[in-house]
């Protein structure tokens, strides 16, 4: 197949949509199929990107690390005619989703679309009285969207059962995303030995991880308090990634004296981000903003058990007390850490090899296999309907 997927994320951008469609298009390279990525400009962007195409983009007003594209739509779609397309995959609900639909419907191409984020979750960024109107207007703008496709792919129950809320209409398959499981299993032993001197982190100390975007709906303003009631100073907290909270969760640090236990690696290139992985002992989120959690996978994937916020994501992917532990509060959490610090390490069943086993389902082939099979439905669907109308139209000739 010749598949076009539209997205307003894509390498070397770091955050779980890029990284999804990323392994997305090498799983179904690797399946014999040809990808072409349309997405948007990105002054980080490699020069040498086979079968990428980039549009002309802007900063995104709320969120200034993500871009907007500028498009023209008449240009584009001749340049993806040009291409013979048997499938159109949109990522997102914004321009570059707009475009690649309005595309699908002119070509008359089949068009499956991925709802990756929870929008209510990122209202904290509009400073608004009535933050319930516009939740109102996200939910429909989301069923709208999702309305106007053939099919939609969500990567889990948590974020199907939302989109029924939304009252749309179409069919709903879950499809996890998938991760590059050997990446994670073999990270550079030298170069996170390196890390871990940079950083100053002994060898006697434990390394609670976090990885990701530093803003508000991660919330990890929580486990900073938490840790520093813990009162371990053999625990250290390190933070990977960057954000619009990073400032004040730098400040929070130095209000709550643990400027010697908080490290802020910053942001950090992808192809290295195993190696940052295997520095942590403990894998920690207070987010309940996640459609999937790549990040939980990732650490996971490097054997590292997870201490995170319980949340209806993490069905299927977290099983408590045999891969880590889910927490609702303080409490929970301190048990989860004491058990995690002690128990855990003598526990057979918390060995990395049987963390990794846990998400041994979640990798690139079996995640490209699952969206060539929706994508060929798909295709054999409307192939079976054109068949109908063109039989329709001869007898009524």
């Amino acid at each position: 197949m010749r598949i076009g997927i539209f997205t307003d994320t894509y390498y070397p951008e770091v955050n779980g949509v890029a990284s999804s469609i990323f392994e997305l298009k090498k799983g179904l390279e690797n399946l014999g199929h040809s990808v072409f990525i349309f997405t948007v400009t990105n002054p980080a962007a490699p020069l040498d990107e086979k079968g990428v195409y980039r549009v002309t983009s802007v900063p995104f007003p709320m969120l200034k690390e993500r871009r907007i594209g500028v498009t023209f739509s008449k240009l584009w779609e001749q340049k993806v005619k040009k291409l013979h397309l048997d499938v159109i995959h949109t990522h997102t609900e914004f321009t570059m989703g707009h475009l690649g639909r309005k595309i699908a419907d002119n070509l008359g191409l089949p068009h499956l679309h991925t709802y990756h984020t929870i929008y209510e979750d990122y209202l904290s960024y509009l400073h608004m009285p009535d933050k319930q109107c516009f939740r109102k207007i996200v939910q429909q703008f989301s069923r709208i969207c999702c309305n106007r496709t053939d099919e939609i792919i969500v990567p889990t129950e948590k974020v199907k059962k939302l989109l029924g809320q939304y009252g749309v209409k179409r069919q709903v398959h879950v499809i996890p995303s998938g991760i590059s499981l050997q990446k994670f299993a073999a990270p550079d032993r030298n170069h996170t030995q390196q890390l871990r001197q940079q950083f100053g982190i002994s060898d006697h100390q434990t390394v609670l991880l976090y990885i990701g975007r530093l803003s508000t709906e991660k919330n990890i303003t929580e486990l900073l308090t938490y840790m520093q009631k813990t009162k371990n100073q053999e625990l250290v907290f390190l933070i990977v990634g960057d954000g619009p909270e990073r400032e004040s969760l730098e400040q929070q640090a130095r209000d709550l004296h643990l400027e010697s236990q908080v490290i802020f690696a910053g942001m950090v290139p992808f192809d290295q981000i195993q190696d940052y992985y295997a520095l942590g002992d403990i894998f920690v989120s207070a987010s309940t903003s996640e459609t999937q959690g790549l990040t939980y996978i990732e650490a996971l994937a490097c054997g590292i058990p997870l201490l995170v916020r319980q949340d209806e994501c993490l069905d299927g992917i977290l099983w408590d007390y045999e891969n880590g532990v889910g927490y609702v509060d303080e409490s929970s959490f301190q048990h989860g850490l004491e058990f995690l610090c002690t128990a855990a390490k003598h526990n057979p069943r918390f060995s990395p090899e049987n963390i990794r086993a846990s998400v041994a389902g979640l990798g690139q082939a079996q995640f490209a296999s699952q969206i060539e099979a929706r994508y060929q439905s798909k295709i054999k669907k409307q192939d079976v309907r054109k068949d109908e109308e063109n039989h329709g139209s001869i007898f009524a000739a």
